[in-house]
């Protein structure tokens, strides 16, 4: 359980995300595949509870928890809309908190959320002890990083839409295994894409749909799956051998 949350390599910092000001948040559907939940009817009242708790607490419910769309490709066409949060690092540890107990992924979750909440007290707690001047000085250190984040999250953009060129045909959001791997900053590695192959493939089946293909220049025919399986696929995957 502890090397889930423990490290740069946990899979918990992985779906880490930054927005143009620099601010984090985690999505609360790849949170949930991380927290061992296999259906978002099951996960939302974890969420519940934790937006419960914030409100009670005086929290910013709204900023901590903002509600956000996203919209998941189909074989057919079209697209399911879904709704997500993003959720800030205080909101993740609450949703973390209200967990199931029972599972393992849940009380790797709160360690990780504990443990990052602390460092950031921590550091916090330093920067204000600091000088006026050393301050200053951080916080022009902060928008360069901030503008550094923008310079990066722009040259991301172009590589996911290289990747989605690279692995898309006709369907929207169905993707190749090593093209998902590639945008989401999972392993490459060719054993490890085969397992998530035939592990999307049965979560695809299991719905009533099968795996679309492509052709690749490099690979020739390919099989593809929506976004939403393989997102599951990679989940579970990661976090057996994590």
């Amino acid at each position: 359980m502890n090397h889930l949350a423990r490290g740069s390599g946990s899979p918990f910092d992985r779906i880490r995300q930054v927005r143009p000001d620099g601010s984090e948040f985690w999505s609360a559907r790849k949170l949930q595949v991380l927290m061992g939940y296999a259906a978002w009817r099951n996960f939302l009242p974890a969420i519940a509870r934790a937006i419960q708790t914030a409100s009670n607490t005086g929290m910013d419910v709204a900023s901590h928890f903002a509600q956000s769309r996203n919209v998941v490709g189909r074989a057919q066409g079209g697209g399911n809309d879904r709704e997500d949060y993003e959720l800030s690092r205080h909101a993740a540890r609450l949703v973390a908190m209200n967990g199931d107990p029972s599972k393992p992924e849940v009380a790797a979750a709160q360690a990780y959320f504990s443990e990052r909440t602390g460092q950031a007290e921590a550091i916090e707690s330093e920067f204000a002890a600091l000088p006026d001047w050393a301050r200053h000085q951080i916080d022009t250190i902060r928008r360069v990083g901030k503008i550094e984040t923008e310079q990066k999250r722009q040259a991301d953009q172009l590589d996911e839409v290289a990747a989605r060129v690279e692995s898309i045909e006709g369907a929207h959001d169905w993707f190749a295994a090593l093209a998902y791997a590639k945008l989401h900053g999972f392993s490459t590695e060719r054993t490890f894409l085969a397992k998530v192959g035939r592990r999307a493939g049965q979560i695809l089946r299991d719905s009533g749909e099968t795996p679309g293909t492509t052709q690749h220049p490099a690979f020739g025919t390919v099989n593809t799956y929506p976004e939403w399986a393989l997102e599951r696929a990679f989940g579970e995957l990661t976090a057996v051998s994590s």
